[in-house]
């Protein structure tokens, strides 16, 4: 379940702060990070620095958080700055967002309709990573393969594809602490679990 509350809070995190206001109770990210504690590792991850994270959302007045987003990555889709969804990054193909709406389907994940975010946000696509890594927790050895597979596959061809350059444009931009810094511990863990997911399905193939 490591991984599971890893993305749940970097899912959170990366949420657009205008929508999460008044809509996640007060010290969420304490349970998550409790729960988070106490799960078996499974890779070897940058705790502390999550929490150091973590202690600087909390400590950051909302209305600054709200001008940082707006400023980054502007609030309306037609005038984003910098892509914090993957279809809008100019080396993604038109029709990506498409491609994610059918496999969200295909899992039935449909969180709220996003919560009034594009099914290519980055907090939606962490969302859905959050998902199959529970359910394959929770499922039979058949169906855990099909999960780890999805996983795979969802990092390489959709998030790892993306991201990296807007986690470069961000902490290029040096705005504020907050965002730099939760792109780029988000990157490292990203690029770790895309590894860590490559190599535990070898072995379950050589065995």
């Amino acid at each position: 379940m490591q991984r599971t509350h890893i993305y749940n809070l970097f899912s959170q995190l990366a949420r657009p702060p205008m929508e999460s206001a008044g809509k996640l109770a007060q010290g969420w990210e304490q349970e998550s990070l409790l729960a988070l504690k106490l799960s078996e590792k499974e890779v070897d991850f940058d705790l502390q620095g999550l929490e150091e994270l973590l202690a600087l959302y909390r400590n950051t007045d909302p209305l600054d958080m709200e001008r940082y987003y707006r400023e980054l990555f502007g609030e309306e889709e037609q005038e984003l700055h910098i892509p914090i969804q993957e279809e809008i990054d100019e080396a993604i193909p038109v029709g990506a967002r498409d491609e994610i709406r059918r496999i969200y389907d295909y899992f039935g994940y449909r969180p709220f309709e996003y919560g009034g975010r594009s099914a290519d946000h980055l907090s939606v696509e962490l969302g859905f990573m959050r998902v199959l890594t529970l359910r394959e927790t929770l499922s039979d050895s058949e169906s855990r393969i099909s999960y780890a597979i999805t996983q795979r596959d969802f990092l390489e061809r959709h998030m790892l594809r993306w991201f990296p350059s807007a986690a470069e444009k961000v902490e290029k931009s040096a705005l504020d602490n907050f965002y730099p810094r939760l792109f780029r511990q988000l990157l490292a863990f990203l690029n770790l679990d895309a590894k860590w997911r490559r190599k535990s399905l070898t072995l379950q193939n050589t065995t």
